[in-house]
């Protein structure tokens, strides 16, 4: 068995924390994060730590890097999360956005990072109860992860019970079938969503997805330091269309130092809404997130 040192242990930590924003505390490092990440070396091979390592951050091996970060990513979700901003959204905010858009623009919204999919299916499945899916207004619905295995899920829609404890009765039997011990969405909201893997510290693979009118981002920029939440709340706004909203957790606050956003009270929840005109910051700061990016380009 390989072993592992709490050294070792940090290194490893460090450079996923660099990469893709998420921090780990010691608890969880030595108690949680030791054995998967021994279970990764010694599954593709590797005798010692070293090598494993050189590997992995070298980019001699993308596929074991995306391996790394597939281990790391934290995936606890479940259908109707924090359900009373899903009802914001189709109470206030798509009809507004509904009202001031042409009937060829789409809405588009954007869940980042999407987990195994449930947000994603969720905010179709209201749209869909609303009344809202219909021929004279498209939707765009898109879920990002940076972990590759999380977004396979996504695009199978197969989920356990424990999914699904938050779905009324009603809501099961239309939008999904039960198989075996747990539930297959059905192929009309497969087809109503798309996935796709990306690093949301990737400038350039944002910009690349083009522009939202709603950005989901839940329970994420809790595990990310100072820096990297600023600079990806920054990237949001970069890809928000003129005054589009932000949805954050409901245990998460916009930082104070952020002036992108105007903070908006709806019923029971805090929208951020994007404001039209970015309001007075450093020209350095502004064009750190706006200028042109080539491929490649991180915040790093």
């Amino acid at each position: 068995m390989v072993n592992v040192s709490f050294e070792q242990l940090k290194k490893i930590r460090d450079f996923v924390r660099l990469k893709i924003g998420i921090f780990i505390d010691d608890y969880k490092l030595t108690t949680i994060y030791r054995r998967k990440i021994v279970d990764l070396i010694q599954r593709h091979g590797f005798k010692d730590f070293e090598t494993f390592y050189s590997t992995v951050t070298g980019g001699r091996s993308p596929e074991l890097l995306q391996e790394l970060y597939n281990t790391m990513t934290v995936n606890e979700t479940y259908f109707f999360r924090e359900k009373e901003q899903f009802e914001i959204l189709v109470r206030d905010i798509i009809p507004e956005l509904d009202s001031k858009k042409s009937s060829f623009e789409s809405i588009n919204i954007l869940s980042a990072p999407c987990s195994t999919g449930e947000e994603v299916y969720t905010i179709a499945i209201y749209l869909m109860e609303h009344g809202l899916v219909n021929p004279s207004r498209k939707f765009m619905i898109l879920g990002i992860d940076v972990d590759s295995d999380a977004v396979k899920q996504a695009e199978e829609g197969f989920y356990t019970e424990k999914s699904m404890r938050g779905v009324p009765g009603y809501i099961k039997e239309k939008y999904f079938v039960k198989q075996g011990g747990g539930y297959q969405v059905i192929p009309q909201l497969r087809q109503a969503v798309s996935f796709k893997v990306v690093n949301v510290l990737d400038r350039y693979e944002m910009r690349r997805l083009g522009r939202f009118d709603v950005i989901f981002s839940r329970n994420m920029l809790i595990y990310f330091e100072e820096r990297l939440r600023n600079e990806t709340i920054a990237t949001f706004y970069s890809i928000l269309k003129p005054e589009g909203y932000l949805f954050l957790g409901h245990a998460e606050r916009m930082p104070p130092t952020i002036t992108l956003f105007k903070e908006r009270s709806m019923g029971k929840a805090i929208v951020y809404q994007g404001y039209l005109f970015c309001p007075p910051v450093s020209p350095e700061e502004f064009e750190r997130f706006l200028k042109p990016l080539k491929e490649g380009d991180t915040l790093l």
